[in-house]
């Protein structure tokens, strides 16, 4: 299987990427796999975080892309050094605060892209607009599209009551994932351990976060594996390659398990339902029951779809 890459990116600095690139690197890494983080960012935050706090075996690189120079040459320098790190580790994370003078054509590298975000109006706006301007990436007939995954951020307990996604509409199809919890906790972890590792609702919030993105994982991999089957099906003359380019898109739109939906509660349930699948029968029933007075944590750990985002679906449903 070749190396999963992620790229975790926003124009807007202080939602908190650089801590959701940090401690999933050490998420996956805990998983038992293999992983590189690289840091793009001038500051180095996440590269920062990980070499500072207790080593967890992340191999770490922090190389600033020289946006001054322009042209082709910051997409050059972040293919190669994410190609060099993809030759010796099952899953790359980069962590890169996006400007206009990075071509859009980078993000053609990464399997999976996270982008994290408050859930304040003014910030989902904002990052409505990043994805509006690069909608032809995610709308690719070319190339095979990256998954893209948006996660709110520091999210205040309060604010899981919200239906903010509800009332901004998004131009491409995404996945939602959990929302990870603002906490003190969090903010005292920074350099010395990992959001994995709390006791508390941002803890478990997290983890939930982590298992959304291995989920995420898993249904992209699963959908390569069915385009790669249906193209070694297909019998097309050699003279023909218009036919077999065709073809090849046609099975990208069928087992695009993104397309054909811009409400949230499609969005979100593509990734309900395939946690959904992985629950015993037996606890079917046990997490199918009403909760009247769920508390944070449990809302969280609830099959992995918080309330306030079925609550939001259901609002999006009855428009």
């Amino acid at each position: 299987m070749s190396t999963f890459k992620i790229l975790v990116t926003s124009q807007k600095g202080g939602v908190g990427k650089s801590t959701v690139s940090a401690n999933l690197a050490a998420y996956l890494r805990r998983q038992g796999q293999t992983v590189t983080l690289i840091d793009f960012d001038t500051h180095g935050s996440s590269s920062t975080w990980l070499t500072r706090a207790p080593n967890i075996g992340v191999v770490v690189q922090h190389h600033v892309l020289p946006l001054d120079q322009g042209g082709n040459r910051p997409i050059l320098d972040a293919r190669l050094h994410l190609r060099r790190a993809a030759s010796s580790s099952e899953v790359v994370i980069c962590d890169l605060t996006w400007t206009d003078s990075i071509a859009g054509e980078l993000m053609f590298e990464y399997d999976l892209i996270i982008v994290p975000t408050s859930v304040s109006e003014i910030e989902l706006a904002a990052t409505a607009g990043f994805l509006s301007r690069h909608r032809w990436v995610f709308d690719s007939a070319i190339h095979t599209p990256p998954t893209l995954l948006v996660c709110p951020t520091r999210v205040q307990p309060e604010q899981l009551q919200s239906d903010v996604f509800s009332k901004q509409r998004f131009p491409v199809s995404f996945m939602l994932a959990p929302p990870v919890l603002e906490a003190q906790s969090a903010r005292e972890m920074f350099e010395r351990g990992y959001l994995m590792d709390l006791q508390d609702n941002c803890g478990q919030s997290f983890n939930e976060f982590g298992k959304a993105v291995c989920a995420a994982r898993e249904m992209r991999q699963s959908a390569q594996g069915m385009r790669q089957t249906t193209s070694t099906r297909v019998n097309i003359p050699a003279n023909r390659s218009f036919s077999t380019s065709k073809v090849a898109t046609e099975g990208v739109k069928r087992n695009n398990l993104l397309s054909n939906s811009a409400t949230l509660s499609s969005q979100y349930s593509i990734l309900g339902r395939h946690r959904m699948q992985k629950v015993r029968p037996e606890d079917m029933s046990n997490q199918s029951a009403p909760q009247t007075s769920a508390s944070p944590s449990t809302q969280i750990a609830s099959m992995g779809i918080p309330q306030f985002l079925k609550r939001m679906s259901m609002g999006v449903m009855n428009k």
